[in-house]
């Protein structure tokens, strides 16, 4: 989606930044979404996936929340710690770690930890008696464009015999956990996996293995991009049925990344360059694939545009970020605006494996940070109807 306003009122923007491109981070926002999330996920406790954004102003304003984090490694726990956040609230959710970011978890005084294999509890034995671990299993979301089945999750037939090693072993298993993809477009997987897994915890109390005591179901909440703005509490609906089911003992918990971090965040663009080619203009932004825009290689997203020009005269066109290398590309357009050097670019939802896996390729540098209030607030492009 593209919006096209005068150039004149860019200023809304470029007053928020000292230099372009940079992102806009706003904590009202990132609040807004944690509360949206907790109240349409009414008694699941929520541990904000780090990797999706580790800004120190997001992690500080979702610790001021009093929330709980969800960490893949030493160097996301040291983070955390440096805003004063306790491991207590952490839970480490990498299904295959080294021996060496066990050790440094564990000595941080991380004790919740996820295996999807009899080899990961190997890993564990050392530290069997400081430690409870979650037993992660595949779930298949057919709606969830990013699929993390493949790579992580135990098949459903092979609890039993993993649950049987792990008891054998000495390892305290009291949790299962899933992810069903990100960027789901309903949560009827996420209601599914939760049913499947309660019906689990009866067989393995019937086998008279260690109780489960706690669900994890995982993440995949969807940020809004394109289209309609997402709805959390109807999204939730079909996990809140489910979870009418949950018997006492048994602790929900779930990992929202996207959803809390992508529209928390904004990215300032300008025009750097142009230029006339075979197939229409070409307009070189200052951000591209390399910078905060992955995205669009990683993950096939396409960010909501304001653009901010004086121009009238329509053409094909193409855009393109800073580096020299030809993948960096940001989309083609049959009909648009002829931009002129210095005009404004804002990409909005923007926050989400954006700055988490920007690089230096090229010697440019990611985009600035600053903290502000977003000029479009989530009222307007948010999760609420």
């Amino acid at each position: 989606m593209i919006d096209v306003f005068p150039r004149e009122s860019a200023h809304t923007w470029l007053d928020l930044v000292e230099t372009t491109p940079s992102l806009v981070f706003d904590p009202e926002v990132c609040r807004h979404q944690w509360t949206d999330l907790s109240q349409a996920l009414p008694g699941v406790t929520l541990y904000y996936a780090v990797k999706s954004n580790p800004y120190p102003g997001l992690l500080q304003t979702i610790a001021d929340e009093a929330g709980c984090f969800d960490v893949a490694s030493a160097a996301e726990i040291k983070m955390l710690e440096q805003q004063g956040v306790h491991p207590s609230r952490m839970i480490h959710t990498h299904p295959i770690k080294t021996d060496v970011e066990i050790e440094k978890a564990v000595a941080a005084g991380v004790t919740t930890f996820v295996v999807d294999n009899v080899d990961e509890l190997w890993k564990l034995i050392p530290h069997r008696h400081a430690i409870r671990v979650m037993l992660r299993l595949s779930f298949i979301a057919p709606d969830a464009p990013i699929d993390l089945s493949r790579k992580f999750g135990a098949p459903q037939q092979d609890t039993l015999s993993i649950l049987d090693v792990a008891n054998d072993s000495g390892i305290r298993v009291d949790g299962l956990c899933f992810h069903v993809g990100s960027q789901a477009a309903t949560a009827n997987t996420h209601a599914d996996a939760l049913a499947v897994c309660l019906d689990l915890c009866q067989q393995i109390q019937a086998e008279g293995l260690p109780e489960i005591t706690r669900i994890d179901i995982g993440g995949g909440f969807p940020a809004h991009y394109i289209g309609e703005a997402v709805d959390l509490t109807a999204f939730c609906a079909p996990i809140r049925e489910v979870l009418t089911q949950v018997p006492d003992g048994i602790d929900i918990l779930a990992e929202p990344g996207r959803v809390i971090s992508a529209p928390s965040m904004a990215l300032v663009c300008k025009v750097v360059g142009r230029a006339k080619r075979r197939d229409g203009w070409w307009f070189y932004l200052d951000d591209g694939v390399y910078g905060a825009q992955s995205g669009r290689l990683f993950d096939g997203m396409q960010y909501r545009m304001s653009v901010f020009t004086s121009s009238d005269e329509l053409s094909p066109c193409v855009f393109a970020g800073p580096t020299c290398d030809s993948i960096d590309e940001l989309g083609r357009y049959p009909e648009f605006p002829v931009l002129n050097m210095n005009d404004v670019v804002v990409l909005h939802e923007m926050g989400a494996y954006t700055l988490a896996s920007a690089t230096q390729f090229n010697g440019i540098a990611p985009p600035a940070v600053v903290t502000r209030d977003l000029p479009v607030r989530i009222q307007e492009y948010g999760s609420r109807s």
